[in-house]
């Protein structure tokens, strides 16, 4: 956008906007430490308080009988569980992006921080199969930690399948973009772009990478996954701190969902 006048191009597109865009171009590293990000923990307060009531706000949308009305004539003569699955999905989604649309807001609007304090660039190449590597180590060895923990638990579940299951079905392909897509994009840009990069701020990186990797494990919510998912989170919030980059840590949280939600659905 912008205007030319007497030979020279007005930009008139917002700074934040134009900060923003040009973070995204490839980038061997960091423009900056993530000790520095803009962000503090009122703005982390701030997305809880705006994501709890804008997921509140869908889900009611969702459930109010205009809506439900309207998926049945859209969704005439499927099954039952296929329309399910294509709810989940549609409701998942929906309540992901507008996470990361409260991110945005928050990060590069009321911060004016750029896509790059996020995390939001292109590391050097070499990452990016360091991330499959990383994914496949990962799978392993929390798979071990898992078996162990439920020898030793036997009577304790891990809930999210039931609940994986009863939402998808065995509609796999609905399955895969909500969990395998759209949440390692935005939860990696939460949990490592967004709350670690606020704690490297009074944190070094081992206190750091800990304690956001405990917040990561306790925010799902399932007692028998919170030490597997503390050690992925640790590892994963490694991987940013090092490479710059959310996309190597986006491809190991990818790549083990996809592996989990295939052995669930």
């Amino acid at each position: 956008m912008g205007a030319r006048h007497n030979g020279l191009v007005l930009d008139d597109t917002p700074a934040w906007i134009q900060r923003a865009a040009g973070a995204l171009r490839p980038s061997p590293g960091r423009s900056r430490p993530a000790s520095t990000v803009p962000w503090d923990w009122t703005d982390i307060a701030l997305f809880f308080a705006v994501f709890l009531t804008g997921w509140l706000l869908i889900s009611a949308l969702a459930l109010s009988p205009a809506v439900q009305s309207w998926g049945d004539s859209l969704l005439r003569g499927v099954p039952t569980a296929e329309r399910t699955a294509v709810g989940s999905l549609t409701l998942q989604t929906a309540v992901y992006v507008m996470g990361l649309a409260v991110i945005l807001v928050l990060a590069l609007g009321r911060r004016h921080g750029r896509l790059a304090d996020l995390g939001w660039r292109w590391p050097r190449w070499w990452w990016l199969p360091l991330g499959v590597v990383a994914a496949a180590a990962s799978y392993e060895m929390l798979t071990l930690i898992s078996d162990v923990l439920q020898a030793l638990f036997p009577q304790v579940t891990n809930g999210q399948i039931p609940e994986v299951q009863g939402e998808y079905g065995t509609y796999v392909g609905f399955a895969i973009p909500a969990v395998s897509v759209v949440a390692p994009i935005v939860e990696e840009t939460f949990f490592r772009g967004f709350v670690y990069g606020w704690m490297r701020r009074q944190l070094n990186v081992p206190a750091a990478s800990v304690l956001s990797g405990i917040f990561f494990a306790l925010l799902h919510f399932q007692p028998i996954i919170v030490l597997p998912l503390a050690v992925l989170g640790v590892g994963l919030a490694l991987l940013y701190e090092y490479s710059g980059s959310l996309l190597p840590g986006m491809i190991v949280h990818a790549l083990f969902n996809l592996v989990e939600i295939v052995s669930i659905v």
